[in-house]
């Protein structure tokens, strides 16, 4: 789709340790695509001139993270898809002076659970804590489940709130209390439990040893390797994954929306490797 070399960045605050590049770097060099993409870890009061330096052609795209992601999606010119339904973005890309938005988080989380086969039967309940956007994000591709029952547990009872009703008309859909007695009743008849927060074991009311081994445990962090929760998880005998392979699928989506080719899984996938492991 392009000639020209890229130039790609991450847009997000504390992200000068994200293993992007490293991940981006490798789908071009295996595709054969030159550019280069670099971090801009952002402070709130520099987003509107990093906006600016988009607009005026310095970057071809750029990916978005915490704590961006809906603060990048009211920036856009056009939201399509899964962004336009969530107010959240994680891929932009830059046509004319143009900001197009999309997120590839969704499809990212169902192809990396898919891999594990992780991904839940029609009629199963899952709950996910949290109710930012990779929380969303990953609501969203769980609503994609026939007759899921879906329960979404926030520290903030009011943003758990507001993503029930961006899912509206998505199924059965209801909060859950952020508590521990709550948050274990929930658990005890679901088929997948997601961590979505930033936090881990000791902070969470929820504990993935205290739940049948039929569930599985996803914690959308991948740093340190093992992530505690994961970790506890697979100790206790559970199926469970930590948000690396999420983040490869993401990023290999993100990367086809910039480029229209398909970089190849398994060498993006070492090099993301490496990557997180230095």
């Amino acid at each position: 789709m392009t000639t020209k070399p890229l130039r790609l960045c991450l847009v997000g605050s504390g992200v000068s340790r994200s293993p992007s590049p490293m991940m981006h770097q490798a789908a071009m060099q295996s595709s054969g695509v030159e550019g280069t993409y670099v971090i801009r870890d952002l402070a709130p009061q520099d987003v509107d001139a990093f906006i600016a330096e988009l607009r005026d052609g310095r970057y071809t795209g750029c990916n978005v993270t915490t704590p961006y992601k809906s603060v990048m999606a009211a920036r856009c010119d056009h939201l399509e898809g899964d962004a336009e339904s969530l107010g959240v973005v994680n891929t932009i890309t830059v046509r004319g002076g143009r900001l197009l938005g999309v997120t590839t988080d969704s499809d990212g989380f169902e192809l990396a659970l898919s891999e594990g086969s992780m991904w839940p039967r029609q009629g199963a309940t899952a709950l996910v804590l949290g109710a930012g956007g990779a929380a969303a994000a990953v609501a969203l591709a769980l609503t994609r489940v026939p007759l899921l029952r879906l329960r979404i547990a926030a520290r903030r009872d009011d943003a758990a709130a507001d993503l029930v009703k961006r899912l509206r008309g998505s199924g059965d859909i209801a909060t859950v209390p952020w508590d521990r007695d709550a948050i274990a009743a929930t658990s005890r008849h679901s088929a997948i439990v997601v961590n979505a927060t930033p936090v881990g074991l000791d902070s969470l009311p929820f504990d993935p040893r205290s739940v049948p081994r039929a569930c599985s445990i996803v914690d959308l962090r991948y740093r340190p390797r093992p992530v505690d929760v994961v970790a506890a998880a697979i100790e206790s005998g559970h199926r469970a994954s930590d948000g690396l392979e999420m983040l490869l699928q993401q990023g290999l989506l993100s990367f086809q929306i910039w480029t229209g080719k398909i970089a190849p899984a398994g060498a993006v996938r070492n090099a993301l490797l490496r990557a997180v492991e230095t």
